[in-house]
Parts: structure tokens; sequence; C-alpha cells
């Protein structure tokens, strides 16, 4: 094991050693992370209609009259001696009756607010709780399980079909044919990566401090890494053997793959409690819908999100710890199994993509001349063509094309 490499190994089990803490949070990264901007929005919609009724009732303006006893005539022409009777007062500028158009409007947000309200309600209570206890045990057992690194294809094609369909032009209903793609799955297959020859060690960081507060949010992730470029070419091998022999099964291919961690309930959203029964005063339903009904249901959220701390854990699997390039891979025992035994037509009677390259494959035989000519090679051409081998995409699909040489070079 080189230096660099054990470098690597020693700065993993410093990592798998170190305790993460969970983070408090600052009112402007509460306000940021949890907006909640339906709520703010129909909050200051409301708030600017209450400003508009309390500026209809406590704002007064001053207003002018004419006495309306006379005739239109008459008060025209006294008004234009200057003999007419006006009156001046002072009034509300909405006295006649446009506060109620702010009232109505009012009205009408209150009734989407409490919609609202009760939609953030219901998302809260189907948010999975549990206690600190349980999600220690829940991150002991992220820690012991074993990953499994998966693979999923599917091939495909479309058919084109034809179908009746009704439509109605100037209320007469008439029958036509309609035409349309149909996907057909044709094929579906799935693997995983094979680390037995290489090794597998948990480098999760330790959860702590969860009990020093009332309410955490934790949000899981889960990941993997490699050692080194053994280990990670061995992976990247398998997943391209596996998508390149459904590839050419039928016209399209659907690529799907994850990781999943084997007898594990994964839940990617949690809230951990120090006691479930006894939750803080500004969590319970009687202050949530009295701040609702009282429209300060937005502060009430910022508060809440700013007493409650967030953990972002991440789940990591290192592959390679017993990797060595002796190890034998599942490619080279595929590879003896088919030299040894031979590749069954079972594996290749559906293979559109091995039949093509068997037909454009228009090498022709040596003669015996060019035979011995290329059993009289030097060693060192020899060892010129083992220094730079093909790589793994050339040497499946494209075998090496055989040297034609005049019978006169030898």
């Amino acid at each position: 094991m080189n230096r660099k490499k054990r470098q690597e190994l020693q700065n993993n089990v410093i990592k798998m050693e170190l305790p993460q803490w969970p983070i408090k949070q600052s009112l402007s990264a509460s306000m940021c992370r949890e907006m909640h901007w339906r709520c703010l929005l129909l909050s200051l919609l409301m708030y600017s209609c209450l400003g508009a009724v309390a500026w209809c009732q406590l704002t007064q303006v001053t207003k002018l009259s004419f006495d309306s006893s006379s005739t239109s005539l008459t008060a025209s022409m006294n008004s234009l001696r200057g003999g007419g009777r006006a009156m001046i007062y002072h009034d509300s500028p909405c006295s006649d009756g446009y506060v109620y158009i702010p009232l109505a409007f009012l009205l009408m947000l209150y009734a989407v607010y409490l919609m609202e309200c009760w939609h953030c309600r219901a998302r809260s209570e189907l948010q999975c709780k549990a206690n600190v206890e349980s999600v220690y045990e829940r991150v002991l057992h992220m820690h012991q399980a074993r990953p499994c690194v998966w693979w999923k294809a599917i091939s495909y094609h479309f058919v084109r079909r034809t179908r009746q369909v009704t439509r109605y032009r100037n209320g007469d209903a008439y029958t036509t044919t309609q035409a349309y793609h149909e996907r057909v799955n044709t094929h579906v297959a799935e693997g995983e990566f094979d680390y037995s020859h290489c090794g597998m060690r948990d480098i999760s960081l330790n959860l702590r401090g969860l009990e020093a507060h009332a309410a955490t949010r934790l949000h899981f992730s889960k990941c993997f890494s490699f050692t080194g470029a053994g280990p990670e070419n061995a992976y990247l091998n398998q997943r391209a053997r596996f998508f390149s022999e459904i590839e050419g099964l039928d016209d399209y291919m659907e690529a799907r793959e994850g990781m999943l961690l084997k007898n594990v309930d994964f839940k990617e959203h949690l809230i951990a409690y120090v006691d479930p029964d006894q939750l803080p005063w500004y969590t319970s339903r009687v202050t949530f819908w009295l701040a609702a009904l009282l429209m300060l249901s937005w502060p009430l959220r910022v508060l809440i999100e700013y007493q409650t701390v967030f953990v972002h854990y991440q789940v990591e699997k290192l592959f390679g710890l017993e990797y060595s390039n002796n190890s034998p891979s599942p490619e080279a025992d595929a590879t003896t199994r088919n030299i040894r035994y031979g590749l069954p037509r079972a594996e290749t009677v559906d293979s559109t993509e091995l039949e093509w390259h068997i037909r454009s494959n228009r090498q022709l035989i040596p003669s015996y001349s060019e035979a011995i000519c290329s059993c009289c090679r030097s060693y060192t051409s020899q060892l010129a063509l083992n220094d730079s081998p093909p790589n793994y995409q050339d040497a499946r699909f494209f075998p090496v094309l055989i040297v034609h040489r005049h019978v006169g070079a030898c």
C-alpha cells in the first residue's frame, strides 16, 4: 500500500470518528429556508385591506355641497350670480359606500388564508415524527446496513395505434380516427455492484447533540465513494457491462440507477423531539389556530423555524478497503468461464447488437505465407502490443485487425 492510499484511509477513519452536531439557524436563515410565501402574501394583502378600512374610518376630508332644494336652473343661475347657498362640512372619504370594497376583498382573502393555514397544518401533521432515542437507533441501523448499488435497464419501443374518438362541431357529434404512439416495454433487467472482492466500510459521521434541543429537523441522504482508482474502475466496468448487454435489445433503453440500504426503512425527512408527548407551546394546535384567526400565522411559522435546529446527515459507504490489483474481478471470472466452456447460444440469441457486429466483420483469412510471417514477429513488437492493449469497448466489439504483410517482407 503506497503512502497516498494510506493517507486517504487515515483521513476516512478520522472522518468517521468526527461528531456531527445540529446547527442553530439565525432568524434570516430560518426565513429563507421556509419562507411560506403564500401565507406571507395573503397576510400582506389582508393588512393592506385593514389599512384601507382604517384610513376610511379615521381620515376626515373637507367636502363642499350645494343646496338641493332649488331647481337645477335656479341653482345654476344663482351660482353664476354668486348668490347660491353652499355648505362646507367634514366627512369620511368613503362615506359614499367605497368602504365596502376593501371589506369585500378582506373577506375573500381571509377565507383563502384560512384554507392555506389548514393545508399547512395538514402537511405538518403528515410529517414523520420520532423521539431522540429512536433517531439514534435508526442512524445505528444505517451504519450497520450493507449498501446495494443497483442498476435497472428497460428496453422499449413505440407502436403506432389508432382509436375511435367522438368529437363535437357546431353541436353535432361525429366519429373520427385518432393515431397515437404507445410505449411497449419488452425487456427489464436489474443488476447490482458486486463489491465482494474490494470490501466495504461505513465512514458516516457520528450524530450527537439531539437531546439538547426541543425540536430537530433532520434531512437524510446516502452516497458512496472509493478509496482509489482500482475499485472505481471495477464499478464502472460492471456498470458498462450491464448496460452494454441490454442496449441493443430494442429501439430505446431507459437507464436507472441508485443506492439503497438493505433492511432499512429509509426516510429522507424526519423531525425529532425530546418528548413527543409534551411538545413546545408554539407547536400546539390551539396556538396555531389562535394565531391563524388573528392573522398572525406567518410570524408564528417563522418562530417555529427559528426554534428548530437543522441537521443534514449523510450516510456514506466506502468501497475498496480490501482491493488489490491481483484480486480477480467479476469480468475476469466471466471471461475465463467463456473461454473454458464457450459462450452458449442462449445468451446471444436475442442480442441484435452482437449479430450486427458479426455481419459487419469483413476480415479475410490469411494465406499460408502471411500466417508464417505473423508467426515470425519479433519479441519486441509483441511487447509493444502488450504494453498498449485496447480499451474495454474496442476489445469487446471490434477485434484486433489482422496485419497483412507482403511475402517478400519475410
